[in-house]
């Protein structure tokens, strides 16, 4: 638990990240994970009286619960998310089973009606070393109806408790002694039912601290190729690319990926930039992109950014390498903007109170995990949905580099 105090605050903010998504659905149960978040929400132990409402949303790795409101109500609300954390909380009612099975249903149906919004994750999936990427765009209308109640319980109960999981306070002084008696019980309770720690209990330290965003050594950053002209990488994904479900009727596509680790970086952030060199190519000519995402795994994320075939494609193929073998000689003026932004963001979240610390502190906080592979951007062409790498290029990044550029 990371805990910050804030003298002037007049409300309190709570982000509990647990490390159990989408990824971790069963076959033929994808949704699941969904399924488990909107439940969470509503139950409780009896002993827990009802606190303020929860928001929360369900990723790849992770489910994040976020809490905020008064601070003479945080006792119950902070409860609340450390039982969700612990894989405790009491049974539902069949009807408010099928009322939360609606809810996800008509998420997910969304994505039925904008089949963009499932290829992005299978574009991500075919870019990036970390398996799993996929894993949201595989959720259908069938196998949220094939999930019953056991099987959400049985995921919380084994997935919920042993899964790696940070929560993140922030609000007045007061909260120190709330704060602390919910740490005295959450031990007395572990002793007592024998059962593994919900998460992990740390000394408090500031939300969005380097104990909350610190990195493995050996990270993605620390071990990414040294400067100098990237490698055409010929079909570099081609063994992955039969592996997602193919989108039908999504043809005459073509895309760009940015494969870069989940923590931040003015530098690689510039590559895919709205108005950087890449999106910039067609932007003068009306070549403006169908749409542009972030798909974030445990230790990586891809960008991506699709546009119709056509002039554009030529353009890409012929100007990629080069840009991004001189990325970092980019004029100053998109990494200034970039800088600016992050700076205004900074602001903003000191500026909105302890619920903005906390979202950001969770947003920032990534799983010690193994890292996967290094930073590249690679060309596709998408076919009834499959994407096809046309050539990958490893980023020219070093960890001076990245320095020297942030």
């Amino acid at each position: 638990m990371d805990l910050e105090t804030l003298p002037w605050a007049h409300s309190f903010g709570a982000a509990l990240v647990v490390g159990c998504g989408s990824r971790d659905d069963p076959h033929g149960l994808e949704g699941t994970a969904h399924m488990a978040e909107h439940l969470n929400i509503l139950t409780g132990p009896p002993a827990c009286a009802p606190g303020l409402p929860v928001l929360a949303v369900t990723e790849i790795d992770r489910t994040v619960f976020r809490a905020t409101g008064d601070p003479d109500d945080s006792a119950a609300s902070i409860q609340h998310l450390t039982d969700i954390a612990g894989g405790r909380r009491g049974n539902v009612t069949p009807d408010v089973f099928e009322g939360e099975r609606h809810a996800v249903l008509l998420e997910t149906r969304r994505m039925d009606h904008q089949p963009l919004l499932r290829l992005g994750p299978l574009i991500a999936a075919a870019a990036a070393d970390e398996p799993g990427l996929d894993s949201i765009a595989r959720t259908t209308a069938q196998s949220i109806s094939n999930i019953t109640p056991a099987d959400v319980t049985r995921l919380v109960r084994h997935s919920y408790p042993g899964a790696r999981s940070q929560l993140f306070v922030a609000g007045p002084p007061s909260l120190t002694g709330v704060v602390e008696d919910l740490l005295t019980r959450h031990e007395e309770y572990t002793a007592a039912t024998a059962q593994p720690a919900a998460a992990p209990v740390t000394t408090a330290q500031p939300a969005g601290s380097p104990v909350a965003t610190a990195q493995p050594a050996g990270s993605p950053v620390a071990t990414a190729q040294p400067t100098g002209s990237p490698s055409f990488v010929p079909g570099g994904h081609q063994a992955r690319r039969a592996t997602a479900p193919a989108v039908r009727g999504l043809s005459d596509l073509v895309a760009v990926t940015l494969l870069r680790p989940r923590t931040p970086s003015t530098a690689l952030g510039a590559l895919l930039d709205a108005r950087g060199p890449i999106v910039g190519l067609g932007a003068g000519k009306g070549l403006r992109p169908l749409g542009r995402t972030t798909i974030a795994g445990r230790t990586q994320q891809v960008d991506v950014v699709v546009w119709r075939a056509g002039d554009i494609t030529a353009l890409l193929e012929r100007s990629l390498p080069s840009i991004v073998a001189d990325w970092y000689r980019l004029t100053e003026e998109p990494r200034a903007r970039l800088e600016n932004a992050a700076t205004l963001a900074g602001r903003r979240d000191q500026a909105g109170g302890p619920s903005a610390r906390v979202r950001a502190a969770a947003e920032q906080y990534t799983f010690p995990d193994r890292p996967h592979g290094t930073p590249r951007a690679a060309l596709w062409k998408i076919t009834e949905g499959v994407p096809d790498c046309l050539g990958a290029y490893p980023l020219p990044l070093s960890d001076e580099l990245d320095r020297r550029v942030k």
